[in-house]
């Protein structure tokens, strides 16, 4: 009897091994998963050795592994690379990719700098390359703005601080050096824009300008303490526009000493070209890599319950600006503020009603684009058009989502708008 035991405790005991054994190997193989499925896309994580520890499951998995992921805003670096992002139980969740989507780096911050919002780039994230990027991170409590910097394409990230700030309205650096944060800040009785400047990548920052302040001595000079839809474009160090609806109306102000004094291009905007709108709204100003004298801002008329965009453009860096009319649609209902997107000076696209628009003139001509099938059915599905970008003449990115903001789309397009796919 006491050999039966010893065998019956010995079988047991492997039983119990081999258990804890598989437990463990399946415990290690099973992937990460942020999201459940149904609140985003999937995505394809690849990360390099130095964001990687060796184990047996990624060497096993050839260091890759798919999440679920909700994506709010997107920027592009190249027609191959871009950055996505998105804010998930207040953590800020960044994305890289240099492979048009095959694979993704994870280049997030720490989790412990939580983001209760979703950051907008050029707002609240800016990058100059694949390597050099900040994200300010907007008070929260009592605690001032910080501001998150990398040099390593988000391997490393240090943290400044931003004191006396409020809100964050825009971002812009104009090499990994010299950078702005524009932000407003709210007093019992007004409201005052202040703008920081940097001098060393963003360690540290001194505020500049302070619309708020009675002694300043350019108070004549400063940026209105009032106003939205707000747009920041530095062209060298020393020479700067922003944009914004101010009083209502589409205003554009321009420095030349590095953002110390601001004036207003008197010249601009003008209502008299405009009947019976409603109000007016801006879309993001925008200078193009490959036309380095020419930029754009989106101006759009709201009509009742429609809005129609037009253009503002310069082919002098800014000296000045014309009116470009649009011949294109009146837009309705969730995507009403979409404005069109824009490549170069002449070329751009206008997603209208499940169709893609195509021009070439500047607005004066659009041509749709053939049916997209999938565009159409995901649509159907994910209705809310979040943005769309070009980075060239024939990619660009389409962020969709569902209207509660809990499921995303992330797609490409290859051929200049014709067909698109799920990145």
């Amino acid at each position: 009897m006491s050999l039966l035991y010893k065998l019956t405790g010995a079988v047991l005991i492997s039983c119990l091994l081999l258990t804890a054994c598989s437990s463990k190997q399946n415990e290690l193989a099973t992937p990460v998963q942020e999201e459940m499925p149904e609140e985003g896309q999937t995505i394809t994580i690849e990360n390099p050795e130095v964001f990687t520890e060796q184990t047996s499951a990624n060497k096993d998995e050839g260091k890759q592994y798919q999440i679920q992921t909700k994506l709010t805003d997107f920027h592009l670096f190249s027609e191959k690379a871009g950055i996505a992002w998105g804010s998930t139980r207040s953590e800020l969740r960044l994305y890289l990719t240099q492979n048009s989507g095959k694979t993704w780096t994870s280049i997030s911050p720490a989790a412990s700098v939580q983001f209760p919002y979703h950051p907008k780039y050029n707002r609240d994230i800016f990058f100059i390359d694949e390597s050099h990027g900040w994200i300010v991170r907007n008070p929260v409590g009592s605690s001032d703005s910080i501001v998150l910097r990398t040099r390593d394409g988000g391997a490393t990230w240090k943290i400044a601080s931003l004191p006396g700030s409020d809100k964050a309205a825009a971002i812009y650096f104009t090499d990994d050096t010299y950078g702005w944060i524009l932000a407003a800040k709210t007093y019992p009785d007004k409201e005052g824009k202040m703008l920081y400047q940097t001098e060393d990548g963003g360690a540290t920052w001194s505020k500049i300008m302070d619309s708020s302040s009675p002694t300043d001595e350019a108070h004549d000079h400063v940026l209105p303490n009032f106003g939205n839809e707000i747009s920041m474009v530095f062209r060298d160090r020393m020479n700067g526009y922003v944009s914004m609806i101010s009083s209502g109306i589409p205003k554009l102000y321009v420095t030349d000493n590095g953002g110390i004094s601001w004036s207003e291009v008197q010249d601009f905007f003008s209502t008299t070209k405009y009947k019976s709108c409603k109000q007016f709204i801006a879309g993001d100003l925008q200078f193009f890599s490959n036309e380095p004298l020419n930029g754009w801002i989106p101006v759009g008329c709201v009509k009742e319950d429609a809005t129609k965009f037009n253009g503002y453009y310069t082919a002098d860096n800014g000296a000045s600006w014309s009116l470009a009319p649009f011949e294109s649609f009146w837009q309705k209902g969730l995507n009403e503020t979409l404005p069109p997107a824009f490549a170069s000076s002449g070329e751009g696209w206008l997603l209208h009603n499940s169709k893609v628009y195509h021009t070439l003139d500047q607005g004066k001509n659009w041509t749709a684009l053939p049916e997209s099938k999938v565009l159409v059915k995901i649509l159907a599905e994910y209705p809310e058009v979040v943005k769309l970008r070009f980075s060239s003449a024939q990619v660009g990115w389409l962020l969709v989502a569902q209207s509660n903001q809990k499921r995303s789309l992330l797609l490409q397009t290859l051929d200049g708008g014709a067909s698109w796919r799920v990145l």
